[in-house]
């Protein structure tokens, strides 16, 4: 039977249809599959080798024949067992690793995972108890280097970026350093081609205070001055309210008209006698009146102004050393906006703050002139050089002690974190090596490399500073020519010291905020230049002059032109020492005779330049800047500075230190995180004042009371 064409024609047409719709579907398939490819490799090459070698990682810690121990690889083989089962706290383990995240075009190369959620987790199966530890890998690559992979433009990123990427990766307990080293090189030869790998630490939480004899034998030297506070504290409101009763007695018995001689006999012998040296050195720790020291504000606060500038200088530190030390202790987001900031206009007072710690020794110097040219005019120019140093000695050294002695031994028992023991590297194992340099106030001096508390150097320089001042201050007492030509003598060792040292190695005018200069050369220039006594001497040397100047000139009388003029020449030098350097945080140096000149001169300038504020503000020329700067509210703040200034940077890296995630640092963070500072580092001062700056103050006086009197 013949087959109907138009039939035929019908089936035909729908063959095409079902076949036409069978390849549209493939092909949108294919397509679809093509593009989930294709974002697959997008998103994948960004990532997938960096997790391929966190795998690899692991199964080398694992599969190490005989390069890695015995226990790490029966350790790692366990957890990932147990992982692939999916045991909870076996894959936390692999959780808290750092995994790349976005940002790396940014900069954003710290991959740094969650320390806490390694260091506490421990993986509990039967008879398997595995224990964690954290790991920091710095990786290093050639600017050649190509990865299989990874993008060349975010590659690029990782190894010119100026900061290399770091890794933290949570490991078995019972891995040694040597054993992840082994497994970092193997797993980036594996994923990556000319990438080096060094693990920078491994650690978890300190623990086990109790069993260090240090950290117990510092404790209880600070629990016994705390209970000898408090046993002082109980005495002085015993004797205030004994006095107070016996006061209203006589108060009372004011009326009464019928006292008899006998009576009034009595009464003088019942009169209190003053208490003897024990009691009185009892009484040195009480916190009741120490606290009422730091905070009465009398009329009789000497240069009142001096109050407000120590503390806004003080302020000033904490704000640069709040922005310096996150750029070096925190893991950064945006690690380029160090980089930026301190090249703005408006940031340039933070660029060169460091000029802040020449107001100190002006206001150093000062202070010295007018109390012991003051006591000199009293003994009629007799010096007794043992006490003028043992007073300085003995003011300054407990507290300080008491510092170095909480850092090298308890500091790494406060806190933990993932850069935790890089934080407090300068105030642990460098105190408990180097702190007996710094009760010599020498460690500007010896083993600057490793000094303990490295921001004190300002200490070692002030007291010796100190120790010369005799030398001009006993001819200035004599004769003003003799006392100006010393003076004069000590200006021009200083600058023309400086000077040349300065030009003959080359160094930087002052610590720029760029990385155009090797690390090796400011490392230098801080050693033998920027923490040394002979080149920092000139603000001291302008204190003293103005000191003089306040004891000897009552009243200065000057024109309203001549007061402009000095104002507004003041200001102009202040601004001109500050911005000329502004190019060379730009990355436009100076020449290596501007960087010597600058070098020599800008320093004693800023002290010429603010000690004229000084002088107005003295002598009633000072208008708002005077009302702001004796504000009563800096007098209290003002005697904390000391405290303050000992303790800042440890309450800094007390917290960069145990941040746990990368910081997106901004203008806002930067502001927030220097008021934190400030507010904690003043209130605990308050404390450390009251336990162990006042009471020494008082112990010497009550010994030396009591020496007159007998």
């Amino acid at each position: 039977m013949q087959e109907n064409p138009k039939a035929a024609t019908v089936r035909t047409r729908w063959f095409v249809y079902i076949l036409t719709a069978f390849l549209l579907i493939g092909a949108a398939n294919g397509l679809q599959r093509a593009v989930d490819s294709k974002d697959h490799s997008l998103f994948g090459n960004l990532t997938a080798p960096y997790l391929s070698f966190l795998d690899d990682l692991f199964y080398f810690l694992d599969d190490g024949a005989e390069k890695t121990t015995e226990t790490c690889r029966s350790d790692t083989k366990k957890l990932i067992n147990l992982a692939r089962n999916g045991d909870t706290n076996a894959l936390k383990i692999f959780d808290a690793s750092g995994k790349a995240s976005s940002g790396i075009l940014e900069g954003a190369v710290y991959f740094i995972g969650l320390y806490s959620e390694c260091v506490k987790t421990t993986v509990q199966s039967k008879e398997i108890s595995i224990q964690s530890k954290y790991c920091l890998i710095n990786l290093n690559a050639s600017s050649s280097s190509h990865q299989k992979e990874i993008p060349q433009a975010s590659w690029l990123v990782l190894t010119k970026s100026g900061h290399p990427p770091t890794i933290g990766v949570c490991i078995p307990f019972s891995c040694s350093t040597e054993d992840v080293q082994y497994a970092t090189n193997a797993s980036l030869h594996q994923n990556f081609k000319d990438v080096d790998g060094h693990v920078a630490v491994c650690h978890t939480d300190e623990t086990g205070m109790f069993k260090d004899p240090g950290a117990v034998i510092t404790f209880c030297v600070f629990l016994i001055f705390l209970l000898i506070g408090i046993i002082g504290t109980i005495v002085d409101c015993i004797i205030e309210h004994r006095n107070s009763s016996e006061t209203m007695k006589i108060l009372s018995n004011e009326n009464n008209k019928s006292i008899s001689m006998a009576e009034l006999c009595e009464k003088e012998d019942q009169k209190p006698k003053d208490p003897s040296l024990g009691l009185r050195c009892l009484l040195a720790f009480s916190f009741k009146t120490n606290m009422s020291k730091i905070f009465t504000v009398g009329k009789g606060d000497g240069i009142r102004a001096i109050h407000g500038l120590k503390f806004l200088s003080m302020a000033l530190i904490i704000f640069g050393h709040t922005f310096s030390f996150a750029a070096e202790n925190l893991f950064l987001v945006n690690p380029g906006f160090t980089q930026a900031a301190p090249k703005d206009f408006l940031t340039q007072i933070l660029a060169n703050g460091t000029f802040a710690v020449d107001t100190f020794y002006l206001i150093s110097g000062i202070l010295v002139a007018f109390v012991t040219l003051k006591g000199l005019e009293k003994t009629k120019g007799k010096l007794p050089l043992l006490y003028f140093y043992f007073h300085r000695y003995f003011r300054l050294t407990p507290l300080f002690m008491a510092v170095i002695m909480f850092c090298a031994f308890l500091l790494k028992y406060v806190n933990s974190g993932p850069n935790w023991l890089h934080s407090i590297e300068m105030y642990d194992s460098w105190c408990r090596q180097n702190g007996w340099i710094n009760a010599l106030y020498l460690h500007n001096f010896i083993k600057t490399e490793n000094m303990c508390l490295s921001h004190t150097w300002y200490l070692a320089t002030d007291m010796q500073m100190y120790l010369v001042t005799p030398l001009i201050l006993i001819p200035l007492y004599r004769s003003v020519k003799y006392g100006f030509i010393s003076m004069g003598a000590f200006l021009c060792v200083t600058i023309i010291t400086t000077a040349v040292i300065t030009a003959v190695n080359h160094y930087p005018a002052v610590p720029y905020m760029n990385n155009v200069l090797p690390a090796e050369l400011v490392n230098d220039y801080y050693k033998d230049v920027y923490i040394k006594t002979y080149c920092r001497i000139g603000p001291y040397i302008i204190g003293i002059a103005v000191g003089y100047l306040f004891l000897h000139k009552k009243e200065l009388i000057l024109g309203k032109r001549t007061v402009a003029a000095l104002w507004c020449s003041s200001i102009a030098l202040g601004l001109t020492i500050i911005y000329l350097m502004w190019p060379a945080n730009q990355g436009i140096l100076p020449s290596n005779a501007e960087a010597a000149a600058y070098s020599a001169f800008a320093r004693t300038l800023w002290a010429v330049s603010t000690g004229w504020i000084m002088i107005a503000c003295f002598y009633g020329y000072g208008g708002i800047v005077n009302s702001i700067l004796s504000c009563s509210l800096f007098v209290p703040l003002s005697r904390l500075t000391y405290s303050a200034y000992l303790i800042h940077p440890i309450v800094m890296n007390v917290y960069y230190g145990s941040t746990e995630t990368a910081v997106m640092f901004t203008p806002s963070f930067t502001i927030y995180t220097f008021l934190g500072h400030i507010c904690i580092t003043f209130v605990l001062s308050t404390f450390l004042s009251m336990l162990f700056e006042s009471p020494f103050v008082n112990l010497e006086k009550a010994i030396l009371t009591r020496g007159k009197a007998s």
